[in-house]
């Protein structure tokens, strides 16, 4: 079943919930004699950086949509997420049937309900779901591991937003992803993950709450009783 957790988790859930602020450097740096010239692309990296960095935690509703190219095949889902650094985070699939993904900081669960079956991964990082994407953990930046182009707007994107397109420096498993981006705080509302299969992963996110003081307590999660609990080994 955690094979199957790429397809459920959009990228930028991972950087809110692991991205701290860079470091002050010890040192205060030399002063450049010109001031650097920034493109568009650099000026909406940087405010996306600068938003996750202060977010602590995050709330909202959600609607996936997974394409399988193969299949010819879109899959529609909802349901409510929440985050909170470091390393919690919380999927409630409502529709089209119930699937809980939990993560408490040290173990990821995956519950279904329909079938009382309960997936535990002790050993669950999520740096280990993508080498590429350091920044995601809090060990790099937006703007080292990605390269960013500015997208023409489309018909029907919510009013204020900029959509902006990342493309992996380095080998990963997706070919680009791409955000829209309000433009006024950086904040993410929706992200397409183009993986290398062609299939595509796409996340809306709606009622989108930040700094609310989510409790680790909402990231907890105890196996019903009479479940079936599967212990990954790794």
């Amino acid at each position: 079943m955690l094979a199957i957790l790429p397809a459920f988790f959009p990228a930028f859930a991972a950087f809110l919930i692991h991205a701290a602020p860079t470091p002050a450097p010890k040192t205060p740096p030399k002063k450049p004699a010109q001031a650097e010239k920034t493109t568009p692309e650099d000026q909406l990296v940087a405010k996306v950086q600068a938003f996750y960095d202060q977010t602590k935690d995050m709330s909202g509703d959600f609607v996936q949509l997974y394409t399988r190219i193969a299949l010819s095949k879109t899959s529609e889902s909802r349901g409510t997420m929440k985050m909170l650094k470091p390393g919690m985070m919380r999927w409630d699939y409502d529709k089209p049937e119930p699937k809980h993904f939990i993560a408490d900081g040290k173990q990821l669960y995956v519950y279904d309900p329909e079938d009382q079956h309960v997936s535990i991964d002790p050993q669950f990082q999520l740096s280990d779901q993508g080498s590429s994407l350091s920044f995601l953990w809090g060990q790099g930046r937006l703007s080292n591991e990605f390269r960013a182009k500015l997208l023409p707007k489309v018909d029907g994107a919510p009013a204020g937003t900029e959509r902006l397109e990342l493309v992996p420096k380095k080998d990963a498993t997706y070919t680009r992803l791409e955000l829209t981006i309000d433009a006024a705080s950086g904040q993410v509302v929706e992200t397409v993950l183009f993986e290398s299969t062609g299939n595509t992963n796409r996340f809306r996110f709606a009622n989108l709450k930040t700094n609310t003081g989510l409790k680790p307590d909402s990231f907890q999660f105890t196996p019903p009783p009479g479940a079936e609990v599967a212990i990954i080994r790794r």
